[in-house]
């Protein structure tokens, strides 16, 4: 299944709202702020960036923070809390804006040091090694998933490298992600029960939310990707 030009270029503005969020909304990531103040935050510049709605259950952004960085939960019943941010925590933010009926969805981590942001790296063995797994995820879809496989041999693919890594998925429905549309409930997700290809969706989301069992942090990375006219899977 395709888009047309004007509908990619629709989607691609929604996703490059949160993005663009995702970067600005850094400079109110410090000691003190709260899983509230950055959702409210992340609401103001997406507002501004244009969007029109928030598709995930009118849920801007889903943002977790210490005790509940492990949180999985749908969006009508999310939300965010009011504990303050130490100067060394781990902050996750996952933003769900919508443009004229486009949605995008994009989520990140960040590591406060003393403060300031810091890269995976300079936060320690665990937290590089945690975003690395994200990565090495991403790089994986990309080089496997073809338009003719099924979101259910995607989640495969995808859980036996995250137990691999010594990793467990957290999301409550099993899933790494879903295809992007216009009903919330009505997504195809990578789960271990969805038969239908990965290419009667024109879009997907990739979010794979995963921690060392046992351990407090956990990670996400969360992009959109479409297949290009050779079967390839790109980056929206």
């Amino acid at each position: 299944m395709k888009l047309s030009d004007t509908e990619l270029r629709a989607h691609r503005r929604a996703q490059l709202s949160a993005r663009d969020t995702l970067i600005a909304v850094q400079s109110e990531i410090k000691t003190g702020a709260t899983e509230a103040s950055l959702a409210s935050a992340c609401r103001r510049l997406m507002d501004a960036a244009g969007a029109t709605g928030y598709w995930w259950y009118t849920t801007p952004a889903y943002v977790l923070a210490g005790e509940n960085l492990r949180l999985s939960v749908e969006g009508d019943v999310y939300a965010p809390g009011e504990v303050a941010i130490g100067a060394d925590g781990m902050i996750t933010i996952d933003l769900h804006p919508e443009i004229d009926g486009r949605w995008g969805d994009c989520a990140r981590s960040y590591f406060l040091r003393d403060g300031d942001i810091v890269t995976p790296e300079a936060a320690g063995y665990e937290e590089a090694d945690g975003m690395a797994t994200e990565a090495a995820l991403h790089s994986l879809i990309r080089a496997e998933a073809r338009p003719e496989m099924t979101f259910q041999e995607l989640h495969f693919l995808v859980a036996r490298e995250v137990a691999n890594r010594g990793y467990e998925n957290l999301d409550f429905l099993g899933n790494f992600g879903h295809s992007i549309g216009a009903d919330v409930t009505n997504r195809a997700f990578i789960d271990a029960n969805c038969g239908q290809p990965l290419g009667s969706s024109p879009l997907l989301t990739f979010e794979p939310h995963i921690a060392r069992p046992g351990r407090p942090l956990a990670f996400k990375y969360e992009e959109v990707y479409l297949f290009d006219n050779a079967g390839t899977l790109c980056l929206l």
